[in-house]
């Protein structure tokens, strides 16, 4: 009887230490500087289409002109996307994105390998989509006056 409440009490602990760990490993890549909540939808095949967004929604980081993505349960999985150039500018999105809120910004992005890659993110984001590519704030519109 001692035995198996000494085991439960050890599975307990070791349960919470895995919950603590998960939960401060994702509150860190959340709070990291200029991270922000996005999906990404990379085509095949060079020359392709974006077709489709992933299920979950990560945290994306620039570095220079690349962007990584934090995902997973305890966001380890790390996957960088080395970008090109942006194709046009951060535009509000007419369409909804799982997750992202309404009206999520997107920026259509080709990469390095000749994909092209389309990046959603909550409207919260901003500035911060577009990275080092400045040019992508600009609007492609003229406002009508």
């Amino acid at each position: 009887m001692v035995a198996v409440l000494v085991l439960s009490a050890a599975l307990v602990l070791s349960a919470a230490a895995v919950a603590l760990v998960t939960l401060r490993a994702r509150r860190r890549t959340s709070c990291l500087r200029n991270a922000f909540r996005c999906k990404i939808a990379v085509a095949e095949r060079p020359g392709g289409a974006a077709e489709r967004w992933p299920r979950q929604t990560c945290y994306g980081l620039w570095v220079h002109d690349v962007l990584v993505l934090f995902s997973g349960v305890a966001r380890s999985h790390v996957q960088p996307y080395a970008v090109h150039f942006a194709e046009g500018a951060v535009e509000t999105s007419p369409m909804q994105v799982k997750g992202l809120g309404p009206w999520p910004v997107m920026l259509a992005m080709q990469l390095d390998d000749g994909r092209h890659a389309l990046l959603a993110a909550d409207r919260s984001a901003g500035a911060l989509v577009a990275g080092p590519f400045l040019a992508a704030l600009m609007p492609t519109r003229k406002p009508v006056t």
